[in-house]
């Protein structure tokens, strides 16, 4: 898949995801295995992921993960090897090797057998309140310490909380970035590079997935007043508040 092509990305439907759980959810966005599983066989062999070399010209959906947790290495890491799917992985730097999240030799595994690793910042802060210079550093330095390790380019940067602006964007770009990911839902528009992505969570059943997977007209205007919503709430309490709040909503 040619990446300098218009049409490259165009009608993907990208899915993000957050911890796979064997387990009682406890978080609103964790996802239970066998409910990952279903959506792997949904999926098939119509994947795509930030690295032009090994993505398939007929994929259909665009698979990610957000935040380096532990269970990316150990439940779903596996699971994509078994059925062969890549994905891309949104590493926080600063939280590679401490408990609950991917050490490097994880990631640097992970990397080697095809799965595309992703910037999710150096620090998961709210990028909307630091200065230029702040955002850079997060952009920059989260970016290079990756490239370094893994020895390949990082296309690809996730926004913490979802929360981004178009300064933001600029910055983005500058710091070499090819693609920034959102939490906004949507697909893909032709030749865009600001890249919406459709939660998969614990409140969700099989029935709601499939419609995330496959959205009708109907489905896309319920998406447009859900993220008005969303982006109100998240300005009144916050993201740490508005995460807490939905937690505490999913109990």
């Amino acid at each position: 898949m040619d990446f300098d092509r218009e049409s490259s990305l165009r009608g993907l439907v990208p899915l993000v995801m957050h911890r796979i759980i064997r387990d009682k959810p406890f978080y609103w966005e964790d996802l239970q295995e066998h409910e990952f599983c279903q959506l792997l066989d949904f999926i098939g062999d119509r994947w795509a992921v930030f690295q032009p070399d090994i993505c398939l010209p007929h994929a259909r959906w665009m698979l990610t993960f957000d935040d380096g947790n532990i269970s990316d290495y150990d439940v779903a890491f596996r699971l994509l090897i078994e059925k062969k799917i890549k994905a891309t992985f949104f590493v926080i730097v600063d939280k590679i090797g401490t408990p609950g999240h991917l050490n490097w030799a994880q990631v640097k595994e992970m990397h080697s057998y095809g799965m595309c690793i992703g910037s999710h910042g150096r620090s998961h802060c709210r990028m909307v309140a630091l200065s230029k210079k702040e955002a850079q550093c997060e952009f920059n330095e989260s970016r290079q310490q990756l490239e370094d390790f893994l020895g390949a380019p990082v296309l690809a940067f996730s926004y913490p909380f979802g929360v981004c602006s178009p300064q933001l964007h600029q910055l983005g770009f500058a710091a070499g970035y090819r693609f920034l990911c959102t939490s906004n839902h949507g697909v893909i528009s032709s030749s865009s590079r600001i890249i919406p992505r459709n939660t998969i969570n614990s409140a969700m059943g099989w029935g709601e997935i499939a419609k995330v997977m496959i959205p009708t007209l109907t489905t896309r205007f319920r998406w447009v007043l859900e993220d008005q919503v969303k982006t109100v709430i998240k300005a009144t309490l916050g993201p740490e508040r508005y995460m807490s709040w939905r937690n505490r909503v999913m109990r």
